[in-house]
């Protein structure tokens, strides 16, 4: 009875010492592991977060979640995955999946290169929210196909800084909205002059084909696919 009374004070006196540290430094208390620290005191925060900080965490979201191709898909996608919450991260990974975006890289050499047009922050009312507008450019080879743009909307949440976020903010309550820009002028006439260069390396394809077997004359040209599966975005989900 003894030894289980010491250990009982010890026990005791630990948990006071704790919460007496805890209660002078106004502050909160941590346990560290691999991937960051969390806290084991729940307690008012007085860390601030800025709107530049928020729209650094969406815009490096969008740049890894949605840009990439068959070499960097998975690191992006773990880069990525971090900075929202699970449910959103695993609808959209789902919508790869599902859209064989992986295979797609692979098949067609293609990759998706993302410009970031705009994010908006509102951080004057809880809970904090945001849209992001972006463009994604699919090169099958080195040809460029006519741009595809995505947007969204969010919530962000306040979490704990860790290597994997050191933002300290989640992105919750992902959902693709409606955005439909106009090609730019120079992207309309780079289009052209890849069409243009299409059709010439097939008619001297075809040129040299004819010469070289003229009893096959008649014969249509082997061709690629006109209308690869490229990758894309998952579509919006429907309500």
């Amino acid at each position: 009875m003894g030894s289980v009374a010491a250990l009982l004070l010890v026990a005791l006196a630990a948990g006071f010492l704790v919460y007496r540290a805890y209660e002078n430094s106004g502050r909160r208390v941590y346990v560290v592991g691999q991937t960051g620290s969390v806290a084991a005191l729940s307690a008012p925060t007085t860390e601030t977060h800025t709107a530049y900080e928020a729209r650094n965490l969406v815009r490096n979201f969008m740049l890894t979640m949605f840009g990439h191709d068959q070499y960097t898909y998975k690191a992006n996608l773990d880069a990525a995955l971090p900075l929202i919450e699970g449910r959103g991260g695993r609808r959209i990974y789902d919508g790869f999946t599902r859209g064989q975006v992986l295979q797609n890289y692979e098949r067609y050499a293609a990759r998706n290169v993302v410009t970031v047009d705009s994010v908006t922050i509102d951080m004057n009312h809880r809970p904090w929210s945001g849209r992001v507008y972006i463009k994604q450019r699919i090169f099958i080879g080195g040809e460029q196909k006519e741009p595809l743009p995505l947007a969204a909307k969010f919530n962000l949440s306040e979490t704990n800084r860790s290597d994997a976020n050191p933002y300290g903010m989640l992105i919750t309550n992902f959902d693709y909205i409606a955005y439909n820009p106009e090609v730019t002028r120079e992207e309309t006439q780079l289009l052209k002059e890849q069409e243009a260069d299409r059709q010439r390396a097939l008619q001297e394809a075809q040129r040299g084909a004819g010469a070289a077997a003229p009893a096959a004359e008649e014969e249509a040209p082997l061709l690629a696919p006109t209308r690869p599966v490229a990758p894309a975005a998952p579509a919006p989900a429907r309500r």
